[in-house]
C-alpha cells in the first residue's frame, strides 16, 4: 500500500467519523414519529441514497414482530398494528449478526415466508437491501434499507449503518415512550435489581471484537478445571473475567476467594494464603485458615502474582504441584481442592527472563491465557460502559439522570484512557455529580491535552497509530532489517518498538488488522 492510499484509507475513514457524529446529533434531537420521518427522508436518505428504509419491533413475549415504519420516497405510512411471525427466519438472522446483512433483490426473493409488505416492496425498483439489528434494553427491532438501479452500496456505508444504530435504538425508545408503545418505566426502575452487576452476557459490557474473543475464550474455560491466566493492564476488568470463569463453571455453587498479592506485606501473604497456627510467630492469638482452605472446592484468584515474592513462589508452585498445603507452625499436610486463577499485569516471560518469577511457576499458571484488551483497543464499548455507571450512580444516589449527550460520548470515544476502565468509571462519577440536570453534557477527563476537546477531530496517535499498522501489515510483521517496517518509516527498530509499545500495538494486532 502507498503512502498516498493510506492517506485516502485515512481520509475516508475521517469522512465517515463525521457523519457518523453529524447523524447522531441530529437523530438525538428527534422526539416525535414525524420528526423521525424528516430526518429519514431530508437526512439519511441524502447521505446514503436508499429508497426504502423500514422497522420492524419483536414483541418480547410473543416474539411477534409490528411494522413501525414503512416509508418510501413518496409517501410515509403510520404503525401498522398486525402482528407477524419470522416465518422466513431473516428476523432472528439479522439480530443475531454482529454486522449488516446484505442481500442482492435476487438473494431477498429466494427467501420465503417473507411479510407482504416486505415482499411488495422490494419488487418494484430496489435492487440490493441492507438489514440493520436495533438492539436496545427495552426492545429488538431490524430495519431494511433498500437501495435502486445501478447503486451499490460501499463498504463505509456497512460501517457507519452499523455506528448509528444504538443512537437510532435511542431515537426510537424516546418515540415509542412518548407513544406509550413501551412501558415508560425509568432507568432507574428498569435496572433496580441488577445494576450493582453489570448487564450483557456473562455479565461482562461489550460486544466489540475483542471482547467477543474474551467471551469466547471464558465459555471455553469455564467447565474445566484448567489454571487461568488472565493479561492485562491495570482497570482492564480481569477480576471480572475470574468472576465470570467461576460462576460458570461447576465450582460456582462454592466460594471465589479473591488475594490481591500486591496489597498484602510480603511477610504476611504466606499466612494469609496457607494460614497459621495458633502462637507460631508473635500476634499469632488464634488458629487462622488461609485462602487456600478457604476455597476448598471453590476458586482461588490471586490477582497481581506477578508482585509474589520469589520465595513464596516456591511453596505456590508446591501447593498446586501436591494439592495440599501446610499451614506455618504447622507439621500436618491439609488436602486441598482448588482451581486456581491468577492474574498480572505484567509481561511474566520478561518477568522469568529477569529472574523475578520462577518458570516452573509461570508455566504451571500459564496453561489457558486469557488477554483482556486495553480500552483503548475496544472504543466501541465505551459508550455502553458509560452508560451502565451512569445508572449504577442514578439508583445509588436516587437522582433521575439517565442520558448522555452525544457530544459528550464522542469525546470520550478519542480519549487514550491510560487508566483503562477503571479510569472511566471515576470520570463518569464525576460527570454524574456536576450534571446539572438529567443529562450529562460534558464528561471531562483527567489530561485534556490527550483529546481533541470541544471538536471533532480524531487526535495525532490514533493517526500515527493506524500509518504504523498499515506499514506493519505490510511487512507482515517485519520490523529490523532491509525491507522491515522501520526501515520503510525512515526510524531506528528501537525507536519503532518504543512507539509501538506506548501506543499499544501488540504483535497480535499487527498480524490481524
Amino acid at each position: 500500500m502507498s503512502h498516498n492510499e493510506i492517506i485516502a484509507r485515512i481520509q475516508q475513514r475521517e469522512q465517515e467519523q463525521s457523519l457518523t457524529i453529524s447523524m447522531s446529533e441530529i437523530l438525538a434531537s428527534v422526539s416525535t414519529r414525524k420528526e423521525f420521518h424528516d430526518v429519514i427522508i431530508n437526512n439519511l436518505k441524502n447521505a446514503f441514497g436508499f429508497n426504502h428504509f423500514s422497522i420492524c419491533i419483536e414483541d418480547e413475549k410473543s416474539k411477534d414482530f409490528y411494522l413501525q415504519y414503512h416509508i418510501l420516497p413518496s409517501e410515509y405510512s403510520k404503525l401498522s398494528s398486525a402482528a407477524f411471525k419470522d416465518s422466513s427466519g431473516i428476523f432472528n438472522e439479522v439480530l443475531s449478526s454482529a454486522e449488516p446483512v446484505f442481500m442482492t433483490k435476487t438473494e431477498f426473493a429466494k427467501i420465503t415466508g417473507l411479510p407482504s409488505f416486505l415482499k411488495d416492496t422490494y419488487e418494484g425498483q430496489t435492487q440490493s437491501i441492507i438489514a440493520l439489528s436495533i438492539i436496545t434494553k427495552r426492545f429488538k427491532s431490524v430495519a431494511f434499507i433498500g437501495f435502486g438501479k445501478n447503486y451499490t452500496p460501499e463498504r463505509n456505508t456497512f460501517r457507519v449503518l452499523k455506528s448509528l444504530s444504538p443512537q437510532l435504538g435511542i431515537t426510537l425508545t424516546n418515540i415509542l415512550l412518548l407513544e406509550n408503545i413501551i412501558p415508560s418505566n425509568s432507568v432507574i426502575e428498569e435496572d433496580a435489581q441488577n445494576v450493582s452487576e453489570p448487564p450483557g452476557d456473562l455479565g461482562i459490557i461489550g460486544n466489540s471484537e475483542p471482547m467477543q474473543k474474551v467471551r469466547s475464550l471464558i465459555k471455553l474455560v469455564s467447565n474445566t478445571d484448567s489454571g487461568v491466566l488472565i493479561l492485562g493492564e491495570s482497570g482492564t476488568g480481569k477480576e471480572l473475567v475470574a468472576k465470570a470463569i467461576h460462576e460458570n463453571s461447576e465450582r460456582s455453587k462454592k466460594h471465589l476467594i479473591k488475594v490481591n498479592c500486591a496489597a498484602i506485606p510480603k511477610n504476611l501473604l504466606e499466612s494469609e494464603l496457607f494460614g497459621h497456627e495458633k502462637g507460631s510467630f508473635t500476634g499469632a492469638i488464634s488458629q487462622k485458615k488461609g485462602k487456600f482452605e478457604q476455597a476448598h472446592k471453590g476458586t482461588l484468584f490471586l490477582d497481581e502474582v506477578g508482585e509474589m515474592p520469589l520465595e513464596l513462589q516456591v511453596k505456590l508452585l508446591r501447593a498446586l504441584q501436591e494439592k495440599e498445603i501446610q499451614r506455618i507452625g504447622s507439621n500436618g499436610h491439609i488436602n486441598v481442592d482448588t482451581r486456581i486463577i491468577a492474574a498480572t499485569n505484567r509481561d511474566l516471560q520478561e518477568e522469568v527472563n529477569k529472574g523475578n518469577f520462577r518458570a516452573d511457576l509461570f508455566y504451571r499458571l500459564n496453561v489457558f491465557p486469557i488477554e483482556v484488551p486495553a480500552l483503548r483497543e475496544r472504543t466501541d464499548d465505551i459508550p455502553d460502559l458509560a452508560k451502565f455507571f451512569v445508572q449504577r450512580y442514578a439508583l445509588k444516589n436516587k437522582k433521575a439522570i439517565k442520558n448522555i449527550a452525544v457530544k459528550a460520548l464522542n469525546t470520550i470515544k478519542i480519549y487514550h484512557w491510560p487508566g483503562n476502565v477503571r479510569e472511566l468509571e471515576h470520570a463518569m462519577e464525576r460527570a454524574f455529580l456536576l450534571a446539572p440536570d438529567k443529562t450529562i453534557k460534558e464528561i471531562q477527563v483527567s489530561n485534556s491535552k490527550q483529546i481533541a476537546t470541544g471538536s471533532d477531530i480524531k487526535p495525532w496517535y490514533e493517526f500515527e497509530k493506524e500509518y504504523i499498522l498499515t506499514i506493519l501489515k505490510f511487512t507482515k510483521g517485519k520490523i529490523s532489517g532491509p525491507n522491515g517496517a522501520a526501515a520503510l518509516l525512515d526510524l531506528p527498530p528501537t525507536t519503532l518498538n518504543s512507539k509501538m509499545e506506548r501506543l499499544g500495538i501488540k504483535k497480535r494486532h499487527h498480524l490481524t488488522k
